[in-house]
């Protein structure tokens, strides 16, 4: 005769662990602005995993994205790229220090500088922020 499975008395939760609950995306580009010069995308995409990891805890990047970018500043041409999508999960609390905060936009202003791009895409939660200016500070 085979053992009947009982449930213990008192059950644990299901989940257990942190809530880290706000998603930060960073889009690393494969190509620099005008579309058809490669960036070292490697090296961008290792860099932000280290970022995310020394500032949240850590982050996962997704293979190869298909994309475009309308650049208004150069009459609305049209920039095809292939990015990978950094996807980090954070606290409520961590997104909002001001010491985090300054790391990941000093990461996305020294990528958009170096590697030549017109904007820097870093969706934080449900708003995207368009990263532009990229003056060193």
């Amino acid at each position: 005769m085979a053992k009947k499975r009982t449930r213990p008395s008192r059950q644990r939760p299901l989940l257990t662990g942190g809530r880290k609950r706000v998603l930060v995306v960073l889009f690393v580009p494969s190509v620099e602005r005008d579309g058809t010069t490669p960036i070292v995308q490697p090296h961008w995409v290792d860099a932000a995993l280290e970022m995310f990891g020394h500032v949240f805890g850590g982050a996962t990047a997704y293979p190869k994205a298909k994309g475009v970018w309308r650049d208004d500043e150069r009459g609305g041409m049209l920039v095809k790229d292939e990015p990978v999508v950094v996807h980090c999960y954070t606290t409520p609390v961590e997104i909002e220090d001001g010491r985090n905060l300054a790391e990941v936009g000093a990461f996305c202003r020294k990528m958009g500088r170096e590697a030549h791009q017109g904007e820097v895409g870093l969706i934080v939660g449900d708003e995207y922020f368009a990263i532009r200016d990229f003056v060193e500070e």
